[in-house]
């Protein structure tokens, strides 16, 4: 579900051999005593760098800190298992795939109930497959119900409602699906929000509702009571939560500058942090107080070129590019090693990761050099930048946000990098993220920095097709879109191995027209307090886990 970093980020399967490392509190303190069995009692403050954007509505949301939130004031109906499967129920109690695949029949749990007390049924499931699939929908997510047969037909204004959804009763419904597809769960969206409370709402309504943006009703194991703008949000333990009655009161978000976060983890102030900085690991590391993980990220950082630019559209200049950054530097230096250079979409801890892209344009600026002179790139003026083949100036614009320390400080380094080369890049000056994220969106840029965030499952869609919304290179490739589809809908995506086989083919198509530079993973840090007890670490990190009404702090410390 999340994007955003939406961002979504990838990895370093060697480096790191122990995958999941469910790890935590467990059941020692800090010093090392038995901390007992789990009470009831206290809170516990998590911490991000930015603000929410305050849009706490699973459809709508498209901020990682709108996420951090909803992660634990919603439920969808599935997670993913410590061995990456899909298999942990949630909200669906069970579910059953027709051998033909095209009939997924979903049956919800006993006696769950929204935040304000109405019961969750299917209605709400549907009501928002139905919303998505809307012909005014705004957000960026019907891609997750586009294979549901008619979908497509009310997204068109064809249909009032989506013919393959089926409720069968209050607990169990029906969705067909128009052809069979390898990711059929995966790909599906799972998080009901309550028809009761959006009935009749338009799509605009619905995004600015009191119940997307002040008095969110969730399903999860804390609701929102209290959200202070820019500063922080509270959330309540919800008792009549269906995994049963969380342990903590509450569960603060508190807005900390990313400057100060490290300080007031160490000084108690907050109990939990992410998104940790690797120059940061060793000496928290130290800590007695805290317990500190890292893992391979499913995400990464790029560079994507605005192929809707002329001065971008030749392939040669952006492979050249991407042979004269020198990834590893960045990593070495930046990321300390806690990281990997990426050359691929794909994670390398996933099943579908592509080896033979291991070396792909390492860092070589006399191929670079070489690579621009036979493409008709050269320096007639003297003044140490090629110009086009036209004989005009070649000068490029690279546009990043702030709130990446990391990406922030990579901008000038590989602007450097690319001077050593004869390509003139001179960077714009950073801006928040949602302005930069926007200006993507609406291809206000011609060179920019970003990053992905991604879930266990390869396929693609959503950020590679042609007509993807988050396309944010504009990059148009009928093969790549056939591959993409192929690894979701042909039978050969039925096996996994020959599913990872047309992913390396994609990933191969992509390399070769360098739509991006992939730049780097960068390994997934977190900490938190000792205090805290029951924290597992999985591959989405902690601080975001599903798992949170386990989480408890023993009474004399609370």
């Amino acid at each position: 579900m999340k994007k955003k970093s939406l961002l979504l980020a990838l990895s370093l399967v060697m480096v790191l051999s122990v995958f999941l490392a469910a790890c935590g509190g467990g059941d020692k303190s800090a010093d090392g005593g038995d901390v007992g069995d789990p009470v009831k009692g206290g809170s516990v403050t998590l911490s991000m760098f930015s603000a929410p954007t305050g849009v706490f509505n699973p459809v709508y949301y498209e901020d990682q800190y709108d996420f951090n939130v909803i992660s634990k004031a919603f439920d969808a109906l599935w997670a993913y298992n410590d061995d990456l499967e899909l298999e942990k129920p949630l909200l669906a109690k069970e579910w059953e795939l027709s051998e033909d695949g095209k009939e997924l029949t979903i049956t919800l749990q006993d006696d769950i109930k929204w935040h304000d007390g109405e019961p969750i049924t299917t209605d709400d499931l549907i009501f928002a497959w139905e919303t998505i699939a809307a012909k005014d929908y705004s957000g960026s997510r019907f891609y997750t119900v586009e294979q549901i047969e008619g979908a497509e037909e009310k997204h068109e204004g064809k249909a009032k409602s989506i013919s393959g959804v089926e409720k069968v009763d209050e607990q169990t419904v029906k969705v067909t699906f128009k052809e069979r597809a390898a990711n059929a769960l995966a790909n599906l969206w799972s998080y009901p929000i309550p028809e009761h409370i959006f009935k009749g709402m338009s799509d605009e309504q619905i995004k600015n509702a009191a119940a997307t943006k002040k008095e969110p009703v969730g399903s999860g194991p804390f609701k929102i009571t209290e959200i202070k703008p820019n500063e922080y949000v509270v959330l309540d333990r919800f008792d009549d939560y269906y995994r049963g009655e969380p342990y903590l009161d509450k569960v603060i978000w508190k807005v900390v500058e990313q400057e100060v976060a490290v300080g007031a983890l160490e000084n108690g102030e907050i109990d939990a942090l992410g998104q940790i900085a690797p120059t940061e690991f060793d000496a928290l590391k130290k800590n007695e107080d805290l317990v500190v993980e890292e893992d391979q990220d499913f995400g990464y950082q790029y560079m994507a070129f605005n192929l809707d630019k002329k001065s971008v559209q030749d392939k040669a200049l952006r492979q050249a590019i991407t042979y004269g950054i020198n990834r590893q530097a960045l990593v070495d230096g930046l990321l300390k090693g806690h990281g990997s250079v990426l050359n691929q979409h794909i994670p390398q801890r996933s099943w579908a990761y592509n080896k033979d892209l291991d070396d792909a344009y390492s860092y070589d600026p006399d191929e670079a050099k070489k690579i621009l002179k036979d493409a008709g790139y050269e320096d007639k003026d003297g003044d140490g930048f090629v110009e086009n083949p036209d004989g005009k100036k070649l000068q490029l614009t690279l546009s990043y946000p702030t709130g990446n320390p990391i990406r922030e400080k990579s901008a000038p380094i590989i602007v450097e990098d690319l001077k050593k080369i004869g390509v003139n890049m001179k960077l714009n000056r950073p801006t928040e993220a949602s302005v930069h994220f926007d200006n993507i969106e609406k291809g206000k840029y011609e060179v920019a920095l970003a990053g992905w965030s991604l879930t266990p499952d390869p396929d693609p869609s959503g950020i590679w097709l042609s007509t993807d919304k988050w396309n944010y290179a504009r990059w148009k490739n009928k093969e790549s879109d056939e591959l993409i589809k192929k690894g979701v809908y042909s039978k050969d995506a039925l096996d996994q191995d020959k599913r990872a086989q047309i992913y390396q083919e994609w990933t191969e198509v992509v390399s070769e027209d360098a739509p991006f530079v992939f730049l780097y993973a960068q390994n997934w840090i977190e900490a938190w307090n000792q205090r805290v007890q029951g924290v597992k670490f999985g591959y989405s990190g902690a601080l975001e886990s599903e798992d949170a009404h386990e989480w408890w702090i023993p009474e004399n410390q609370q």
